[in-house]
């Protein structure tokens, strides 16, 4: 996984909540649960980036309207960023419109796409400006 790839900007709220630090902010805290994972709230000065949540929020909006399983570009965007790097491979084995490999070459990715049905196969190469099938 390449997670910096799917990184975030911490943004202002860090300057005004880190500004003024205490003792215990600079030492890991036990979990109060017990856990053997507790914060060191030091970890955050100076940094720019975080790893986002584990939740996407994306808008649900898509300009693809001719397949019935449309999604954003953002949300295969996420995840190619996150599981490949520049000039490596995505394999979407449901290619359907097209989308995924529509993303992947625009991150300059190269890509492969699978379907099973004539429509959507036409569809997906029209969408990636390939033409009809033959």
């Amino acid at each position: 996984m390449y997670q910096e790839a799917v990184m975030v900007p911490i943004g202002d709220w860090a300057k005004k909540r880190l500004k003024n630090l205490s003792e215990t902010d600079k030492t890991r805290d036990t979990s109060k649960v017990g856990s053997g994972f507790g914060k060191k709230v030091s970890n955050w000065l100076d940094r720019k980036m975080a790893y986002p949540t584990n939740v996407l929020h994306l808008a649900t909006e898509t300009g693809n309207r001719q397949h019935s399983a449309v999604f954003p570009k953002e949300f295969p965007t996420w995840f190619i960023k996150l599981f490949s790097q520049e000039d490596g491979w995505v394999l979407d084995p449901f290619c359907g419109a097209g989308t995924t490999c529509q993303v992947a070459q625009r991150l300059s990715r190269h890509s492969v796409g699978i379907e099973i049905k004539p429509e959507y196969y036409d569809l997906s190469k029209a969408n990636l400006g390939k033409g009809k099938k033959a």
